[in-house]
C-alpha cells in the first residue's frame, strides 16, 4: 500500500510543521494530496508527520469549554454548570450521562486516531531515511512513536478499562471483518503499553540537554516516568481486583527507577512551588505542553480569576479541599485540637502550598482584598464557592488591558508526582520503612511542612494519599487517584460545600451546601463506551462488549 494517499489535513500539519520543512517538499506543485511515499522517504516530512501525533496529549481545560476535570471531583466546582448545553463536569457530578452524551467521549477517537497514525509510521519505518548530520535521528522517531502510543493506550485503558489493542494497520479492503475488534483484557493492554515504553526508553535519549531545541518530544526519563505511573495503576484496587503484591513490588522497583534517574539528570524539587506552574521552562517539570493563553475565553487566566480582576470566575475550589491543608506549624489536619486552627482565622498558618495553590476571602490579589459580597461576588447563575484558583495565574496579567501574559506549560509529568508514585508503590509492596519516608518528607519538607514518621502500613497508606491531594491538587491527578483506589463511592458522593462570610471586621463564616454529588459506584468506575462504537462494532462482534452498567 505503498501509493496510499493521505489526506489535506496532514498535509497541511506537514507544512506548518518548521522541522518538517524541507526544500523539496515545499518546492512541490499545490496538490490536496501527498503520498506515504513522499512523507516517509524524507526524514524532515515523516518528523513532521510524528509532530502531529502529540496534538492529543491532555490539556489544562477539557473539550467542549474552559471546565478543569477538577471539577468533576472534590477539588473544585464548576461554577457555570453547561451540561444541559454540552457534556462537562455537570454531567460527572450529577450521573446525567448515557453513552450517547457523556464528557470526553470525543477522546476515543482523539486517540485512537493518533494510536491509527503510531501504526502508519511503524509499517513505513523501513522507508524512512538515516540523517547524515544526525545519525539517531531516525531511530529516536521510532522510539517518540512507540512512547506515544503506549501513552494513548494508557490513557484509553484508565477511562475505559480493557479495549481493543490495535498493533497494526488495518485495510477493511483487505479484511472487511478484521475491523470488528474485540476488547481486551487490561493485563493484556498493560503488557502492551509496557513492551512499548521498554523499547522506546532503548530508542531514545534520557534527555535533550544536547539538543534544547527538541525540549518536549518524547525521552527516556518519560518512557521510565511513563512505566512507574502505568504499574502503580495496574496495582491499584480497581486494576488489581485480585490484590497481587507482584504487581506492587514491580511499581516500586520502576517508580524507584524512574525517581532515581530524574533526579540524577537534573529534575529535581524547584524550591518555589508556585512557579513550577508558571515558568516555561522548570527543573522540576518532565513532561508537558503548551497550556492554553491568558486571554478570551478558554483562557487560563480569564477562566480563573476572580471577578474583580476581570475574570469569569469559573473554576472555584470547594471547602472540601480547603478543609485538606494542615497547619504548617504543627503539620496537624485541623480537625486536630492540637493543631492549633482558629475557626475565627481559618486561613492563617496553614500548609504553604494553600496560599500557591487557592486565593480565599480577605486575602490580596493584583493589588485588592478579595470580597465575595462585593466585586467578587459571582456572575448571575454562577453557583460559586467564593474561592478561585491561584495555582497557574501569573500575578502580571492585565485582563482588562490584555497585558502581561506569557507562555506557560501543562504539566504532564513533574519530579514530585515520582516521589509520590515511589512512596506509595514501596508502602504497598513492603509497608512502612526510611525510603517512604524519605520520599514524602522531601515534598513536604520543600515548602517547610514537618516530616512525617511513624505509624503501619494503614494509616501510612491515608498520609501518602492525603499528600497527593494537596501536592497535586488542581493537576488532573484527583480524578484518577480516586477511581483506582475505588474511594470515588466516598469522596465523590456527597454534599461539598462552600463559604459565606458575613459582617466586616470580626466576620463570620459559614459553610453552605454548593451541590449534591452523585457517583454510581456499579458503573462509575469506568466510562462508557461511546455508544457510536458500540453501533460500528458490537453487532459484528460479541467481543465488544459495554462496561458494566451502561
Amino acid at each position: 500500500m505503498k501509493n496510499t494517499l493521505i489526506k489535506t489535513g496532514i498535509t497541511a500539519v506537514l507544512m506548518m510543521c518548521v522541522t518538517a520543512c524541507g526544500k523539496n517538499f515545499l518546492d512541490r506543485k499545490p496538490s490536496d494530496l501527498i503520498t506515504e511515499k513522499e512523507v516517509f522517504s524524507n526524514i524532515e516530512n515523516a518528523e513532521g508527520f510524528v509532530n502531529t501525533i502529540y496534538q492529543s496529549l491532555p490539556n489544562m481545560f477539557k473539550p467542549g469549554s474552559g471546565w478543569g476535570l477538577s471539577s468533576a471531583t472534590d477539588e473544585t466546582n464548576q461554577a457555570s454548570d453547561n451540561s444541559a448545553s454540552y457534556p462537562d463536569a455537570g454531567n460527572f457530578n450529577t450521573g446525567s450521562m448515557s453513552p450517547a452524551n457523556f464528557p470526553m467521549a470525543d477522546l476515543w477517537t482523539s486517540f485512537y486516531g493518533k494510536i491509527r497514525a503510531c501504526n502508519k509510521f511503524l509499517t513505513n519505518y523501513d522507508m524512512i531515511p538515516q540523517d547524515p548530520n544526525y545519525p539517531q535521528r531516525r531511530s529516536r522517531l521510532r522510539g517518540e512513536v512507540l512512547l506515544l502510543r503506549g501513552y494513548y493506550y494508557f490513557e484509553l485503558m484508565r477511562t475505559w478499562g480493557g479495549v481493543p489493542l490495535l498493533l497494526s494497520e488495518k485495510n477493511p479492503f483487505d479484511d472487511p471483518s478484521g475491523i470488528y475488534f474485540k476488547r481486551n483484557s487490561i493485563p493484556e493492554v498493560t503488557a502492551s503499553i509496557l513492551s512499548d515504553l521498554k523499547e522506546a526508553a532503548a530508542l531514545l535519549p534520557v534527555t535533550y540537554n544536547d539538543r534544547p531545541s527538541n525540549w518536549g518530544r518524547g525521552s527516556k526519563m518519560i518512557a521510565m516516568a511513563l512505566e512507574g505511573r502505568v504499574r502503580l495503576f495496574y496495582a491499584s484496587p480497581l486494576f488489581n481486583p485480585g490484590n497481587e503484591s507482584g504487581r506492587w513490588q514491580e511499581a516500586a522497583v520502576a517508580c524507584r527507577a524512574a525517581l532515581d534517574t530524574a533526579v540524577m539528570n537534573g529534575y529535581t524539587l524547584y524550591d518555589n512551588y508556585s512557579d513550577i506552574f508558571t515558568q516555561y521552562f522548570n527543573k522540576e517539570v518532565i513532561w508537558s505542553r503548551g497550556a492554553p493563553g491568558a486571554f478570551g475565553d478558554g483562557g487560563i487566566d480569564r477562566e480563573m480569576n476572580p471577578r474583580s480582576a476581570n475574570g469569569y470566575g469559573n473554576i472555584t475550589p470547594l471547602q472540601e479541599l480547603v478543609d485538606d491543608y494542615e497547619m504548617k506549624t504543627t503539620g496537624l489536619p485541623i480537625t486536630d485540637p492540637a493543631s492549633g486552627y482558629s475557626a475565627q482565622r481559618p486561613y492563617e498558618g496553614r500548609d504553604p502550598r494553600f496560599y500557591a495553590t487557592i486565593l480565599y476571602p480577605g486575602c490580596s490579589w493584583k493589588g485588592k482584598v478579595l470580597d465575595p459580597n462585593g466585586a467578587d461576588a459571582p456572575r448571575s447563575g454562577q453557583i460559586a464557592t467564593n474561592y478561585w484558583p491561584r495555582k497557574y495565574l501569573l500575578p502580571s496579567v492585565d485582563l482588562f488591558s490584555g497585558s502581561g501574559g506569557t507562555d506557560r506549560k501543562w504539566v504532564l509529568i513533574r519530579t514530585a508526582e515520582l516521589y509520590l508514585n515511589y512512596a506509595e508503590a514501596q508502602n504497598e509492596a513492603t509497608g512502612p520503612g526510611a525510603d517512604v519516608y524519605n520520599a514524602l518528607n522531601a515534598i513536604r519538607g520543600r515548602v517547610g511542612m514537618p516530616s512525617i514518621s511513624g505509624g503501619d502500613q494503614v494509616s501510612l497508606r491515608a498520609k501518602i494519599r492525603h499528600e497527593r491531594r494537596i501536592e497535586l491538587a488542581l493537576e488532573d491527578h484527583r480524578f484518577w487517584d480516586v477511581r483506582r483506589w475505588k474511594i470515588a463511592a466516598q469522596v465523590d458522593n456527597k454534599e461539598v460545600h462552600g463559604v459565606a462570610v458575613s459582617g466586616s471586621g470580626n466576620v463570620t463564616y459559614s459553610y453552605p451546601v454548593i451541590e449534591k454529588r452523585v457517583f454510581d459506584a456499579a458503573r462509575n468506575y469506568w466510562l462508557p463506551i461511546p455508544q457510536s462504537e458500540m453501533d460500528k462494532v458490537s453487532s459484528q462482534n460479541p467481543g465488544f462488549t459495554q462496561n458494566p452498567g451502561w
